[in-house]
């Protein structure tokens, strides 16, 4: 009886003991099934991210039109400034050269500190300094050929040169190898270099050493040159010396930005079209194209509502229809523009947005010394680049209630980061 008792006792605890690790392997197996599906996921991930990079690569090496379109609209208001320049009427000599240089040149100048200080750039060194200085030699070259073919006198009388800035071309040469380099790495490096170009545009505008169409023509040499630049440079190193876009989490929360509520903060750049006479002291005066940039605040209250802050200097140069009615012929005309207003936005694609907005505020004008209401409306176009900013154009209608340019439209590109 005992020897049956035990052997029972033996069996049973043997079939429990059984049961129990066939228990143990089967959750074990089922977690070996789980870890095996999310590595395949992550596979799956790994292989997306490798071939969206690939394509990035391919779009990096590519030729880039970004901004190109500032070359034709320097082109087109050289044609329709044309009676401007043949007027009579010479501005005041302001030598500033060298300091206009130096800022023209600080974008490209920070380049090669970054480089220096070690930050990772898209390119090695000499792959760089190959890109760079065919840049700087297809913009100089294209600048200096143009002046000597067009003839075309300074507002300044001092030479024949004006035709198209050169200033302005080395500053958007220098902005363009500066974001072409370090973009990736904030976009506040792309709005900085494009500021200080934008910068030098004004400031030759202002110290009478060329004509608003100069501008715009040597901007447009200057990002055409240095993209060109850039991608015989890729022709010439393929994948060799460069270092690829890569995917990372922040550029993913940017897009979700963009496409949710993509408050930002914007440079602007463009021209303004309006009359180009006006009548003011009892004389007739007539202007050139007028040149405008500034900053603007975005404030998104969801994904298609916002409102608009914008600060905006317009600068015009002037000159009188009778020369001999004035001890002053010629000057620069510049008009302050403090504006908010409302905006509704609504996306296009993955990567872009159309917005209509209307808006109002004040214009301060230099000769009037007054403030006048003004008032309008617009809409714009813009694009999330893979340097995460956001390039875009715009056109708005404005009136003012005065008598001196009462009525305008303003063309304008900007660099907008998202906050």
């Amino acid at each position: 009886m005992k020897a049956s008792l035990f052997i029972f006792l033996l069996t049973f605890t043997g079939f429990h003991s059984l049961k129990a690790q066939s228990s143990v392997d089967s959750l074990y197996l089922l977690q070996i099934e789980q870890t095996m599906d999310s590595l395949e996921q992550i596979q799956r991930v790994v292989k997306e991210v490798q071939k969206y990079e690939h394509r990035l690569l391919r779009e990096e090496m590519a030729f880039h039109y970004n901004e190109s379109a500032m070359l034709l609209r320097g082109l087109i208001q050289t044609g329709t400034n044309r009676s401007f320049i043949r007027h009579e009427g010479t501005f005041p000599k302001k030598d500033f050269e060298i300091q206009d240089y130096a800022v023209a040149s600080l974008p490209l100048a920070t380049t090669w500190a970054l480089k220096a200080l070690g930050v990772e750039s898209r390119s090695t060194t000499r792959r760089m300094l190959t890109a760079n200085a065919m840049a700087l030699l297809l913009a100089g070259g294209s600048v200096e050929g143009l002046k000597y073919w067009s003839n075309e006198t300074r507002p300044n009388g001092q030479d024949n040169h004006s035709f198209p800035s050169g200033h302005t071309a080395l500053a958007f040469a220098s902005a363009t190898i500066l974001e072409r380099e370090y973009g990736h790495i904030s976009p506040w490096i792309t709005l900085g270099g494009y500021t200080a170009a934008t910068a030098t545009e004004w400031l030759r505008l202002r110290h009478n050493a060329h004509y608003v169409n100069d501008l715009f023509t040597g901007a447009g040499i200057g990002i055409v040159a240095t993209n060109l630049a850039y991608f015989l440079t890729d022709q010439i190193y393929g994948t060799k010396g460069i270092n690829p876009p890569r995917l990372y989490k922040g550029d993913i929360i940017r897009l979700g930005r963009f496409l949710e509520r993509p408050t930002s903060f914007s440079l602007v750049a463009g021209s303004e079209i309006t009359s180009k006479h006006f009548h003011l002291d009892g004389i007739d005066w007539r202007t050139s194209s007028i040149y405008t940039s500034g900053f603007e605040y975005t404030c998104f209250f969801d994904s298609h509502w916002a409102a608009d802050l914008t600060a905006r200097l317009a600068t015009t140069q002037v000159k009188a229809e009778d020369i001999s009615l004035t001890t002053s012929p010629a000057f620069t005309l510049s008009q302050y523009h403090l504006n908010g207003g409302v905006r509704y936005s609504t996306t296009l694609g993955l990567n872009t947005r159309l917005a209509l907005r209307a808006f109002g505020g004040e214009c301060y004008t230099d000769p009037t010394h007054k403030w006048n209401a003004e008032v309008g409306t617009g809409l714009s176009f813009e694009v999330i680049t893979t340097k995460n900013y956001v390039t875009g154009f715009s056109a708005d209608y404005m009136h003012s209630f005065s008598d001196l340019f009462p009525n305008r439209c303003v063309i304008s590109s900007y660099w907008k980061i998202l906050l």
